[in-house]
């Protein structure tokens, strides 16, 4: 799976049987099924017991699964053997601040594949930076295990740790921090530098999509359907880029062809990494174009 390619996150509580049920029709590159913040403390055993049934109704459509652990002791074994499950491609372990906690759940997912029956590192790890002493040891944790297939940032818990609000200014530079370590990695990043919490007001969230895809990030968590929407808003290429783009990769190809490895197109003079931005471009377009939702949010 190329996790660079998934686009938008879509939360959803493991136990919400009816938009679980309706997951499919939202447009999401990815359904989260959570576990954590959105289940209330009274409710986790039960929302973990509902997990397979929820798992199983995402895996029919066909969509990539993640499921977000809790983190803390009395719980995160017991979800890491709950997610273990066919159709679930990885999980998300939030508040991570040292490689040695991924290594450890490295090991823990092991064993429950082993006992599941499932291909070893069959699920990888989404390692979710939510306080500032992780910016210490992020190389570290992007490096920690090859189960790590991202990162992610989480502004909110982010900004309550420095006791600031999740703007852009307070979380542009560590937003920015957490993108640098899982691209020079080659990891994919996801999240957004500012206050996931925005669902009203349309032009905030859009901006806060542009900014983070600017820093590198390869895709946007979303905790409503409608920021589904507004993200492949925010990020969908317009017509006369898609044209431009276009443009520019068949000039390249036919001047490759040729045997020349430059071409000037529209007073730009094309080389490699033109041309391979303009294909990046052409690939994004169809991707957020099939991932249009079949129905109203």
């Amino acid at each position: 799976m190329n996790w660079t390619e998934i686009g938008t996150f879509l939360f959803i509580p493991a136990d919400a049987e009816r938009m679980v049920a309706g997951a499919h029709k939202r447009g999401a590159g990815a359904i989260i099924l959570d576990l954590e913040d959105a289940i209330a403390p009274s409710n986790k055993d039960a929302a973990r017991g509902k997990l397979a049934s929820s798992v199983a109704i995402l895996a029919e459509h066909g969509l990539t699964v993640v499921v977000r652990v809790n983190n803390d002791p009395e719980r995160l074994v017991d979800d890491i053997r709950a997610a273990v499950l066919p159709g679930v491609h990885a999980i998300i372990l939030p508040k991570v601040e040292t490689a040695s906690f991924c290594q450890y759940v490295d090991g823990a997912l092991s064993v429950a594949e082993r006992v599941g029956g499932l291909a070893e590192r069959s699920i990888g790890i989404i390692a979710v930076i939510e306080h500032p002493a992780a910016m210490r040891a992020l190389d570290g944790i992007a490096a920690a295990t090859p189960r790590i297939v991202a990162l992610g940032f989480g502004s909110e818990d982010y900004a309550l740790a420095i006791g600031t609000k999740a703007t852009f200014e307070s979380m542009a530079m560590p937003a920015q921090a957490v993108a640098i370590a899982a691209r020079g990695r080659g990891l994919a990043v996801f999240g957004v530098p500012g206050s996931v919490g925005v669902i009203d007001d349309e032009p905030a969230f859009k901006a806060l999509a542009r900014a983070a895809n600017a820093f590198g990030y390869t895709g946007i968590l979303c905790i409503h359907p409608r920021q589904v929407t507004m993200a492949d808003e925010a990020l969908a290429p317009s017509a006369g880029e898609v044209a431009k783009a276009r443009r520019i990769v068949e000039a390249f190809d036919r001047s490759v062809a040729s045997g020349s490895g430059a071409v000037a197109v529209d007073g730009q003079m094309i080389d490699v990494p033109v041309a391979l931005q303009a294909k990046r471009i052409l690939s994004l377009a169809d991707r957020i174009g099939a991932r249009q939702p079949s129905s109203p949010a």
